[in-house]
């Protein structure tokens, strides 16, 4: 087969050898020059070949070569099928061959066979009672933990739920303690809210003692106060300090007219007391205070 192909190949290079001389022979033909040429004008004569006649030789050349490769490619492909057959029958035979003796060779194997099956039997009953012995262990142990395990989830569960309980009751308590907190709170600003109420009641009960008494004291001072015509349109102011029945410990002048200021502290000094409240919060407003001094002419 090497060699056939080796023989077309030579061939086909033949073939384009002669189609190719057949090309450069009808080139040198166009460009010849005849002897006139050399002696006439610049004009060039040039004689022209038939183009489709070279053309029509060079196909035809071309279909026989076609034709020959083809047929030698279709001996080629013969020979290649009757090899393939040939190939093929051989492998029958090699293959019916193999046959016979795997046969054979079956033949004393299974034999062998049979006598380590009965081995391979016998362990693998003994493998099974081994098994199934692990097996039942293994139920039993996996049986003890599953028991364990809902043993756990149920000790879990109830401390959950006793969790659950203690965070409700710690709850309930809290907003109890918080509801309680918050009346408190609200009785608390009850309370304020009232304790201001009679605060500020209080509070206008006292102004109105302590008007009452300074008005009280700035008439003992008047009735006590010698005037004449010179003070007349003058004041004094006084600052004085008094004990909780009503003796004056302090006098201090503050300003105004030196003559009635002298008169002034003379009229508060002249009564051993001055009128006071008994009530302590009316006291305080009342053991320091400042008066203006007219007289009354």
């Amino acid at each position: 087969m090497y060699k056939l192909r080796i023989a077309l190949s030579i061939s086909l290079f033949l073939h384009i050898a002669v189609i190719a001389a057949l090309l450069i022979n009808g080139h040198f033909s166009q460009s010849k020059v005849t002897p006139e040429t050399l002696h006439s004008d610049p004009i060039i004569e040039a004689k022209v070949i038939d183009e489709n006649q070279l053309q029509k030789q060079v196909q035809k050349v071309k279909d026989e070569q076609k034709a020959k490769r083809i047929k030698e490619e279709n001996w080629v492909k013969e020979l290649e099928r009757r090899a393939a057959n040939a190939e093929k029958k051989r492998k029958q035979q090699e293959t019916e061959v193999s046959k016979l003796k795997e046969q054979t060779k079956k033949q004393l194997l299974d034999k062998k066979k049979a006598e380590q099956a009965t081995v391979a039997a016998r362990e693998k009953q003994k493998q099974e009672k081994a098994k199934a012995k692990q097996l039942e262990a293994d139920r039993k142990r996996k049986e003890l933990e599953r028991e364990k395990a809902e043993e756990q989830a149920k000790q879990a569960k109830a401390k959950r739920q006793n969790e659950e309980k203690a965070l409700k009751k710690a709850e309930r308590k809290r907003q109890d303690e918080k509801q309680k907190a918050e009346q408190e709170k609200m009785l608390e600003e009850q309370l304020q809210a009232e304790q201001a109420v009679r605060q500020l009641k209080r509070n206008k009960q006292v102004l109105s003692e302590v008007q009452k008494y300074q008005a009280l004291i700035k008439q003992t001072i008047q009735r006590n106060l010698i005037v004449d015509d010179a003070m007349k349109g003058k004041s004094c102011r006084l600052n004085i300090r008094l004990a909780s029945n009503g003796l004056v410990t302090q006098v201090k002048e503050l300003g105004g007219n030196t003559i009635l200021c002298r008169a002034a502290k003379a009229a508060v000094f002249k009564s051993d007391t001055l009128p006071v409240s008994k009530e302590v919060d009316v006291y305080q407003q009342l053991r320091e205070i400042n008066l203006t001094v007219e007289p009354e002419l």
